[in-house]
């Protein structure tokens, strides 16, 4: 008899656990394994590459009236006489205006959305959640399952995150997965109890459709310009208003380079608006979300990814398996990533040291060939993380 697989995720846009659980998903036996898939939004780029064997249930239904504006949703409801759900994306609308920290703003909405988001109608063998916060509490508060296994995507510490909401869920949990040394070291401080249920799962990358994908061709990719690449969402952990300060120290030197950044999130207009004041808006291109993003990744002179945190930075993984000079600023897992000197560069946040890096860098093309030539990837990783998963589901 097949066992019932149970995956929770936000949403199918571009993003580290979106493309890590597409990822497992293909690598995954149907034979063995019935698979669902629980989205509370059915959109993303992502959402075509789903195997056809995964069934993906139905969205939450009134879900929709906390994602659109509040004048709308609050109307809608008032008028069909939904009273409470209209109070509740009033209270969710004041929240989100007054809770500083996002993180801390989504961990709170969660008492609001609960009341709203029915059950799921089904009992599963073990139920996965792919993203810290609202899946967690889903998985616990509307799921049956024999297992919960839970997620912290990325260092708990540096979210800012409030421990006290967490901690019924996570005594609930049957165990929490995090994806490297650092992070389990890091949630095992914060939360001592729960140190025998915290494991490693690193997320899951094929290298073999990295490989495949980035042979696509594509257009106006700048040519005989030294280019730098970027993936990951404009948002603040990210931090690329920090690349926009090296462009501009970098320009002011009279060096001639692109940056291209491929993402996109709620800072879009804050970088926009430094690209304009340092007058670089030749220099440095916001692509947006891409389908695929490895051909601009394999054309790259330098993959740069600059971050205040990352738990396993999968865009990094894919920029090793595509053999790209990488740099990194020192957040708390780069070096679980490349060995500075030796297969790319790790750089303190400053964008004097950052840009004396890439320059040279630039200048040097056969210091760029020694990176390319270190870097390496683990072509067993895969069938490690699939072995991983499907030891939770049979032990």
């Amino acid at each position: 008899m097949m066992k019932k697989i149970l995956f929770v995720l936000n949403n199918l846009r571009v993003g580290g656990a979106e493309k890590a659980l597409i990822a497992l998903l293909h690598e995954m036996d149907f034979s063995r394994y019935e698979i669902d898939v629980f989205l509370f939004s059915h959109d993303g780029n992502f959402l075509k590459r789903l195997p056809e064997q995964v069934n993906l249930l139905p969205a939450p239904k009134n879900f929709k009236y906390f994602d659109r504006s509040t004048k709308s949703a609050i109307f809608r409801n008032l008028k069909k006489g939904n009273f409470s759900l209209a109070l509740d994306r009033w209270k969710f609308s004041k929240l989100l205006n007054t809770e500083k920290n996002d993180a801390v703003a989504e961990q709170k909405a969660w008492k609001l959305l609960k009341n709203h988001i029915e059950n799921v109608n089904k009992e599963y063998e073990v139920a996965f959640s792919f993203l810290e916060k609202t899946p967690n509490y889903f998985i616990i508060d509307k799921v049956k399952a024999k297992k919960k296994i839970l997620t912290v995507m990325t260092d708990y510490q540096s979210l800012g995150m409030q421990k006290e909401i967490d901690v019924p869920y996570f005594e609930k949990a049957n165990q929490i997965f995090v994806l490297s040394e650092e992070n389990k070291a890091s949630l095992q401080q914060i939360f001592p109890e729960f140190r025998e249920k915290i494991i490693i799962i690193e997320n899951m990358i094929s290298e073999k459709e990295v490989c495949s994908l980035a042979e696509e061709k594509i257009e106006g990719f700048p040519e005989n310009t030294f280019t730098m690449v970027s993936v990951g969402r404009l948002v603040e952990g990210k931090i690329h208003e920090v690349g926009v300060e090296v462009m501009k120290i970098l320009k002011d030197k009279n060096l001639t380079l692109n940056w291209l950044i491929l993402g996109e999130g709620n800072r879009r207009k804050s970088i926009e608006d430094k690209i304009k004041v340092y007058h670089l808006e030749k220099y440095v291109t916001l692509l947006g979300e891409r389908d695929n993003p490895y051909p601009y990744i394999k054309k790259a002179d330098v993959f740069l990814h600059l971050s205040k945190f990352e738990g396993y930075g999968i865009a990094i993984a894919e920029a090793r398996i595509l053999k790209k000079c990488i740099v990194l600023n020192d957040f708390t897992t780069a070096s679980s990533h490349i060995k500075n000197g030796f297969d790319g560069v790790i750089t303190s946040l400053n964008p004097v040291e950052i840009a004396s890096e890439i320059e040279k860098l630039m200048l040097d093309k056969n210091l760029r060939k020694k990176y390319e030539q270190n870097v390496s990837f683990d072509k067993d990783f895969a069938q490690k993380i699939l072995k991983k998963i499907e030891n939770i589901i049979e032990n």
